[in-house]
């Protein structure tokens, strides 16, 4: 018998865990129009223009 150290979810789990973080990755330091930083804008607009 041969002893596997990992079960076989975690292969698949891994794999597309690290696709996804690259994803993000990628998203973030490659793409100009952020969707995180469009949230901020739209926050510091409404402080704004409750003054």
């Amino acid at each position: 018998m041969i002893h596997r150290k990992w079960s076989l979810l975690t292969g698949p789990a891994t794999i597309l865990a690290g696709i996804i973080g690259s994803v993000v990755v990628a998203d973030l330091l490659f793409v100009e129009n952020d969707w995180l930083r469009k949230t901020d804008q739209r926050k510091q607009e409404a402080a704004t223009s409750t003054k």
